[in-house]
């Protein structure tokens, strides 16, 4: 049935948003008093201790999966540096608050400068002050905007960086009124506030806002209303939060059903339909469009981690990569350059960083963005109809 139709990737970041939500109730994460933007105190010429904290010890087959993903693929960044020199370190979180807090001091006793990790924003939040007290950053793979800011900068993707690429692409083609349609619920929700920010900084219009229950007879219910409020409101974007494992192709099939046609409106996807061949294949998701990392980088990481490790890395493991590697470019500069490695200056520099699905960066408030491509649902195949921009300035930032 529908309503138990999850993925790990789904279920993952309900799981992250969530536990950020009830940690940070009692744990503020915001900048931290005092802290310098000199950065912490580090010999760049020697090799430098960084601990990887990722989700070991949980006693969750799943999350010990991701786990060893993330360390292998930051080991396959380690083996890429060039003029810098790591000492990684690898410390188990069990995938919690009190693990993350644990690990992040046995890392700042045995010497650690930096903390790569960890996932959820539950253990990020119980890294923070550690690390904070340490002066130490720590750069976490976390997508919740919630915990980022003051020594923390987070790698995943965002739903705002998700939304502003498919808000700018729909204006660059004359669509300027916007609808939402979203599963009810923290993820659903936090998608759709991310959706209406962009759309008014942006300067286009929110013309309506439609949820969902997560089931077939709750999406049965409300794809009727939802249609008549988005062909009211005028809207030619329709942005569907949803995923191919949740509800995505029986709303989009129950607003086409429910007159909102093709012509009048194009659906965009803030998840990846490619996700799922089924998916792609839906005639109600035919001319609709999606971001995702440019599918090219994408091959190549997979390609080199399979060679490495005979398997496919886990969806998550690049995340590992590209902090490690940011890690090491830092060194490199502070080598040539002088100064801490770790400065703010340093972590917000606004060229941003190679990654293994394209170049990112870290803004003052902690969270990162990153160039998207955007992929168009054509014949049951996912075709880039826009290439993500190779540096930030191709974009115009």
């Amino acid at each position: 049935m529908l309503s138990t139709r999850f993925s790990v990737r789904r279920a993952l970041l309900a799981a992250v948003l969530a536990a950020g939500a009830a940690a940070l109730t009692g744990c503020a994460t915001g900048p931290v008093a005092g802290r310098s933007d000199d950065g912490i105190a580090v010999d760049a010429s020697q090799p430098v201790r960084v601990a990887l904290l990722v989700p070991y010890g949980s006693g969750d087959p799943g999350r010990d999966v991701i786990a060893r993903g993330l360390e292998n693929a930051a080991r396959l960044a380690q083996a890429d540096l060039r003029n810098a020199t790591i000492d990684l370190a690898v410390y188990p979180t069990a995938g919690s608050s009190g693990g993350g807090a644990a690990a992040a001091q046995q890392a700042v006793a045995e010497g650690a400068k930096i903390i790569v990790g960890p996932l959820f924003s539950t253990e990020t939040a119980g890294v923070q002050p550690v690390a904070a007290s340490a002066g130490l950053t720590v750069i976490s793979f976390s997508n919740n905007p919630s915990v980022a800011g003051g020594n923390v900068y987070i790698l995943g993707t965002s739903f705002e960086n998700t939304a502003d690429r498919l808000v700018s692409f729909g204006l660059a083609n004359g669509m300027r009124n916007f609808g939402v349609v979203y599963p009810a619920g923290l993820e659903g929700e936090t998608a759709r506030d991310a959706v209406a920010a962009v759309v008014s900084a942006r300067g286009a219009t929110m013309v309506a806002s439609q949820p969902y229950n997560l089931s077939v007879e709750g999406i049965q219910a409300a794809a009727g209303p939802a249609a008549s409020a988005l062909l009211s409101g005028g809207a030619n974007a329709v942005i569907l939060t949803d995923g191919p494992t949740g509800g995505l192709g029986f709303i989009s099939e129950a607003l086409r059903n429910n007159g909102l046609s093709p012509a009048q409106a194009q659906f965009m996807g803030m998840q990846q339909w490619d996700a799922s061949a089924e998916a792609l294949a839906l005639p109600s998701l035919q001319g609709g469009v999606f971001a995702a990392p440019d599918p090219g980088l994408v091959a190549a990481f997979e390609g080199r981690y399979q060679t490495a490790y005979g398997e496919a890395p886990h969806e998550l493991a690049g995340l590992a990569f590209d902090g490690v590697h940011a890690v090491g470019a830092m060194i490199a500069e502070a080598r040539a350059r002088g100064g801490s490695p770790f400065s703010s200056a340093r972590l917000t520099e606004p060229s941003g960083f190679a990654g293994v699905n394209g170049p990112f960066r870290f803004g003052p408030n902690g969270r990162s963005q990153r160039n998207l491509a955007i992929l168009e649902a054509r014949n049951g195949q996912a075709v880039v109809i826009e290439r993500a921009a190779r540096s930030f300035d191709a974009v115009g930032y």
